[in-house]
């Protein structure tokens, strides 16, 4: 049975359509490259080959077998045992995935792209294949969940990394989504990718998004644009902010030794690689 699915493979696809595959898979991930006007009469003319050439026959019996497996692509619509049968993603979907990564130089194997909210997002493998692409020599230092935010992570992360004979470094904090179930190695897999994104994205400024936004938000982040906003505010003196209750005629005067708050979001905060944030 397998070597008759073997060979209606092979007649399905001829080894010059292969070899003809191949070469477009590789003027794809060149696009990239490319810094003129004729960049888009390029990309037209790929996307254009690379349509006709997945057809819904080729989608069905050659790349969905790969989809939701570790050789091939992960989606958010595999098996789980809430929902053992969930409804598969269509063809045109799967065939808009795979041309989106490979026009940056992603293949639909090896798990470098998942398919999350029906959109190609590049994993921690895809990353690590795209910083190898380019050349890039980095050391990766993980910390441990600080834990401070109910439902979330927050790792520290360092990277050492060198690019074109340029040696730098720069930490980040990956604020990552965890539950009960979530095991250590899951949420230091989470921050490897969130750190090698933002060390691709750093290097050639190309930002493909994220396939879980909410969970890349740091709440400093929420509380330094508050912090901001009040402080280029104008108001006449003795004028409340908008929104804020009106101040008493004669407010209370806080002891001399009371002590002072610092706003959230502006006190440094140290990390385990004795810098600070």
């Amino acid at each position: 049975m397998a070597e008759e699915k073997a060979l209606a493979l092979q007649s399905l696809v001829s080894q010059e359509q292969q070899d003809e595959f191949a070469l477009i898979c590789k003027e794809a991930g060149a696009l990239q490259l490319a810094s003129n006007c004729n960049a888009a009469f390029t990309a037209t003319i790929v996307v254009t080959k690379l349509r006709n050439f997945l057809t819904d026959e080729i989608i069905e019996n050659i790349f969905r077998p790969l989809m939701n497996t570790r050789i091939g692509f992960m989606t958010d619509r595999r098996p789980t045992t809430k929902n053992p049968n969930p409804h598969p993603y269509s063809n045109q979907v799967i065939r808009d995935a795979i041309i989106d990564g490979l026009t940056i130089g992603l293949f639909p194997t090896g798990n470098q792209i998942n398919i999350i909210a029906e959109r190609m997002y590049p994993t921690k493998e895809g990353f690590t294949a795209l910083l190898k692409k380019l050349g890039v020599k980095y050391v990766l230092s993980i910390g441990a969940d600080t834990n401070r935010i109910q439902g979330y992570a927050e790792i520290p992360c360092k990277v050492d990394y060198l690019y074109n004979q340029e040696k730098n470094s720069f930490t980040l904090m990956a604020t990552v989504r965890k539950d009960e179930y979530s095991s250590p190695d899951q949420l230091r897999g989470k921050a490897e990718r969130r750190a090698k994104k933002a060390l691709y994205e750093y290097i050639t400024g190309c930002d493909f998004g994220d396939a879980d936004e909410d969970s890349a938000r740091p709440v400093e982040e929420a509380h330094y644009e508050v912090i901001k906003e009040s402080a280029n505010q104008t108001k006449m003196p003795g004028a409340p902010a908008p929104g804020a209750p009106a101040a008493p005629q004669n407010p209370p005067q806080a002891p001399a030794s009371a002590p002072t708050t610092q706003p959230t979001g502006q006190r440094p905060t140290p990390t385990i690689f004795g810098d600070q944030q």
